[in-house]
């Protein structure tokens, strides 16, 4: 009976541990990698297309720092905005959506403008090789702007 008793403990970590883990990758939260790749937008408040970069890199399992850069092409003045943000990846049944703030740092004509941002997003299977993303924020700065975006992110 002690032997059977020490048999049932002995199995019943590992497969709680399994289970755990399991979860875990439905979630999308086993060991997230950096990525990096473009970006395209349309900025509601300046009426304008922009294009840039974003690189991804985790801080924790649902945490990651995104840092990217906007560049405006064909404005006067030659505008760029750049976003020092986190997202957090809720524990969802497959980890697609996330949300976030940041830093906004606006540059225009030789002048600079800081801001905050907050957005909102869904990124494709996180499993996935490639990462499709698309994103609504608000930035508020000197004015207030509403950006949908949307690109690829490839691991590193």
């Amino acid at each position: 009976m002690l032997v059977g008793l020490a048999l049932i403990m002995a199995t019943s970590p590992a497969a709680a541990q399994r289970g755990r883990r399991a979860r875990r990758a439905a979630a999308g939260a086993s060991s997230p990698v950096p990525t990096i790749g473009p970006l395209i937008g349309y900025d509601f408040d300046a009426d304008h297309l922009f294009l840039g970069g974003v690189a991804t890199i985790p801080v924790a399992p649902r945490l990651a720092l995104a840092p990217s850069i906007e560049l405006y092409p064909g404005v006067t003045g030659t505008p760029y905005r750049l976003n020092i943000d986190v997202n957090f990846h809720p524990a969802t049944s497959f980890g697609l959506f996330y949300f976030g703030g940041g830093l906004a740092i606006l540059h225009s004509s030789g002048n600079n403008d800081t801001g905050l941002n907050v957005f909102g997003g869904w990124e494709g299977r996180r499993a996935y090789p490639m990462r499709p993303f698309a994103e609504a924020k608000l930035v508020f700065a000197s004015s207030t702007s509403f950006n949908i975006l949307g690109g690829l992110r490839f691991p590193i």
